[in-house]
């Protein structure tokens, strides 16, 4: 692909040093009027700007008109720490450089050759994030992938670690050649032997024909093993002798065969402790981790969700014909706010389910899932206490009144076994207190047992519906609470 370059500068110097790259898929453009250069990245086609601030008063108000801009260009700037004081952690989706007005030629040739592998890298991956760890990633395959050695890919479920493989292999000399995967936590003992190494004819039963395994068809290109943690301490032994050697002997068969292969492992589990525990063989777990590489979860890239977020629901509009026009603010905070245990498989996936109930239209807060609107994932639970804030987004307040009642519960019991099992008054007035900003009334439910929360749940609902004229979205959204949960809750009152 072509990638467009721009220089902004005004020393002849700079020019004449930029007129003898020789960048191969780069289209050079060189401009001293700011205007003419920002309009090279108005239409975020642009991918990278070299700004050279010597003799430019505004230099600055440059550099942040740049970073409003769209898209995801890169920029470099050649100027002092001040031009960009500040601005480090605006919000922008390209890569922020700088370097010395000073720096030889030859060193910033080699930045911009840099910074271009890095965006070659990222847009064939399918890897989306701007965010340090996923910087951090994508440098680390753009160094290993030319490196025909073995690479670890470690991380938690759902976080791409076969996207990573699949990036060292397109950006290997070895990317015309075949990339065959295989998962090893998937298959049994057996299955697993005659999938690696392959099978001859009538090896076992219902062994019809001759099978070639992963190592047969990966020869000359690269093999990768997810949750490679998974392969039996037997054959362990047997797949090390094959990895250092190339030759292995097919399930039933006497003839050796040869394969070369470039090997790319993955696993969420930590090999170190499972070497330790007697799991996993010292040895190969030294001739596997040549290159580690490791895939950050969502929770420690939040600010790559929102983009991840667009992303999908934009491939899901463009797969189903899907005419969704976004996804509102409040709902991206939400989903940005949340763990996201399952990492970005998890999050494909919801987009994709709320894109299939939406279709068109915005997605909003009322389409997000139950666990997104609590801050919970499924089987998770909450603990108190906990800041709260009116209007705190994911709270519902029947499980704050719950809690509450279940909470006075406690200190009664406390209390009455530190008296020697007597009953104590309790500092507890018996009210569950809901009030509304704004409002000046409240509304109370006396104590006494699960009727407590069944009254006050039933208050508030009626509360918030009257308070936005009957209007459900606005009532659910009052309460804290979804959609779908605030009908379940009016089916339970006998309210709609």
């Amino acid at each position: 692909m072509t990638h467009s370059v721009a220089v902004l500068g005004r020393r002849p110097a700079l020019f004449k040093t930029v007129a003898d790259w020789k960048l191969p898929d780069v289209q050079l453009t060189i401009h001293d009027s700011p205007s003419e250069a920002l309009a090279v990245f108005a239409e975020g086609t642009g991918a990278l700007l070299v700004f050279d601030t010597t003799e430019y008063r505004r230099s600055r108000h440059v550099v942040e008109k740049f970073l409003s801009l769209r898209g995801d260009a890169d920029l470099i700037v050649l100027g002092e720490p001040a031009v960009l004081a500040g601005l480090q952690n605006k919000p922008h989706r390209g890569a922020l450089r700088r370097l010395a007005p000073s720096v030889p030629g030859d060193e910033l040739r080699l930045e911009v050759e840099r910074l271009l592998k890095l965006r070659d890298v990222r847009s064939r991956s399918g890897i989306v994030g701007r965010s340090r760890a996923v910087n951090q990633m994508i440098a680390l395959i753009a160094q290993a992938a030319p490196l025909d050695v073995n690479v670890l890919v470690t991380g938690e479920s759902g976080t791409g670690k076969e996207l990573v493989a699949r990036a060292l292999h397109q950006h290997s000399a070895r990317h015309d050649r075949a990339f065959v995967s295989l998962n090893c936590g998937a298959l049994s003992e057996g299955v697993l032997e005659s999938e690696l190494f392959g099978h001859e004819k009538g090896a076992f039963t219902g062994a019809i024909g001759k099978h070639d395994g992963v190592f047969k068809r990966a020869d000359g290109g690269t093999l990768f093993l997810d949750e490679v943690a998974e392969l039996p301490l037997g054959m362990q032994t047997r797949f090390l002798r094959a990895l250092e050697t190339g030759e292995f002997t097919p399930v039933g068969g006497s003839r050796i065969e040869r394969s070369d292969i470039r090997l790319v492992a993955a696993t969420h589990r930590d090999l170190l402790q499972e070497v330790e525990a007697g799991r996993f063989r010292q040895d190969l777990y030294y001739r596997l981790r040549v290159v580690v590489i490791p895939t950050p979860p969502l929770r420690e890239r939040r600010e790559d969700v929102p983009i991840l977020a667009q992303t999908f629901l934009a491939q899901e509009n463009e797969a189903h014909g899907f005419s969704v026009r976004g996804i509102a603010r409040p709902a991206l905070e939400l989903l940005s706010a949340y763990a996201w245990p399952g990492n970005v498989r998890e999050l494909r996936n919801v987009i994709r389910s709320m894109a299939v109930f939406r279709q068109t239209g915005m997605i909003e807060t009322a389409d997000l899932p139950e666990e997104i609107l609590t801050g919970q994932a499924p089987g998770q639970t909450a603990n108190l206490p906990v800041p709260l804030e009116r209007g705190a987004p994911g709270l519902e307040m029947e499980f704050l009144m719950a809690s509450l009642l279940e909470l006075r519960g406690d200190v009664k019991r406390i209390l009455n076994l530190l008296q020697g099992g007597e009953q104590v008054p309790v500092p507890f007035s018996g009210q569950v207190v809901d009030t509304f900003a704004g409002e000046s009334g409240y509304t109370t439910s006396p104590a006494g047992g699960d009727g407590d929360l069944v009254s006050a749940e039933r208050a508030l609902i009626e509360r918030a519906l009257a308070a936005t004229g009957g209007k459900r979205r606005l009532a659910a959204e009052r309460l804290g609470i979804s959609e779908r949960t605030l009908y379940r809750k009016l089916k339970k009152f006998g309210l709609h």
